[in-house]
């Protein structure tokens, strides 16, 4: 939304919870940590309120961020695409404040259901995301001549982002995975069908390789242990016998609930709102029943799992080599 949407949205709340302004304005200087005349200004309409800073407020009042966000969503769910172009925007700025707030919250939960490699995991191996990346540019750039792998580039700031996001989703107290069986097999045949039509070589195909070789086995530990190595945070993960048609993801914390589903490979329609949420999280939790749990337990088949997917790598490569 247009922050002077949202900074319209947060006077209104503010007025009806609390209508006398000395009092409002004690309580944002002391909220927000400004000067009453920074905050005069904010109210005035001369400076608008950060999304961070109307997050804040929402805590002070214990009020749904969705009133100011979606002020009508009570009546029905508001969902919105997040768009790959805004990755480097406010927006996106906006949103990895806002889940750095987990880190505060003992009750926070990040759960997924994937079909597709998370971006919340694979951001964190760099040629992972940049063929992510460059199959977004294939299938949205609308140009007639196709460039390779190795001539694609994106901006630092963007792997900058993805990176932010890698570390502060290894925050939330707790994460739940549910992996369709084939996701490792989804992409294999990708990476097939670009080395197929010569976009990817066979020296860049080895560098793919070794970064989906490190993912196995950094999810590999991550089921083992039960937790990320980075934060010692919970993660359980799942391994479903049936697959899915899109990824789903609910984050909490706090009294912020938001609910994304994943859409055209990168960008994704999320929603404030708590309705939608409830549904989405029930709907994950509802996969688990046909499901493995293989994180500290089922050792056997967590281990055959694994085998499975490294062979699959391995069969993959020794076509271009």
């Amino acid at each position: 939304m247009k922050r002077e949407d949202l900074h319209h949205n947060l006077l209104a709340a503010l007025e009806k919870a609390i209508p006398d302004k000395t009092e409002l304005v004690e309580m944002l200087a002391e909220t927000l940590c400004m000067e009453k005349g920074a905050i005069y200004r904010r109210l005035r309409g001369e400076v608008p309120f950060s999304f961070f800073e109307a997050v804040n407020i929402a805590e002070k009042l214990n009020i749904s961020i969705n009133s100011f966000i979606y002020p009508d969503s009570m009546q029905i769910d508001r969902f919105e695409i997040a768009e790959y172009a805004s990755i480097n925007g406010e927006a996106c700025s906006n949103y990895l404040s806002l889940i750095d707030l987990a880190k505060n919250d003992p009750q926070s939960e990040f759960i997924e259901s994937a079909s597709i490699l998370p971006v919340s995991i694979f951001t964190g191996f760099d040629a992972l995301t940049k063929f992510y990346m460059f199959k977004y540019q294939y299938l949205f750039s609308g140009t007639e001549s196709r460039i390779s792998f190795r001539e694609f580039n994106y901006p630092d700031s963007y792997l900058r982002v993805f990176k932010s996001y890698f570390d502060g989703t290894k925050h939330f107290a707790n994460t739940i995975h549910v992996w369709d069986y084939l996701i490792f097999k989804y992409l294999v045949t990708d990476l097939q069908f670009f080395f197929s039509i010569n976009l990817i070589s066979e020296g860049d195909m080895q560098l793919i390789k070794r970064d989906l070789l490190a993912f196995v086995d950094y999810i590999e530990q991550i089921s083992i242990n039960g937790c990320f190595k980075e934060t010692g945070k919970s993660v359980s993960i799942y391994i479903s016998d049936i697959n899915f048609n899109a990824n789903y993801l609910c984050v909490k914390f706090n009294d912020v609930r938001i609910s994304h589903i994943k859409s055209f490979l990168l960008n994704s329609v999320q929603s404030f709102d708590k309705s939608s949420y409830r549904k989405m999280n029930d709907w994950i939790h509802s996969l688990k029943r046909s499901s493995t749990l293989i994180t500290q337990s089922g050792a056997i088949y967590r281990t055959d799992f694994f085998e499975k997917q490294r062979m699959l790598i391995a069969d993959l490569y020794s076509q271009v080599v």
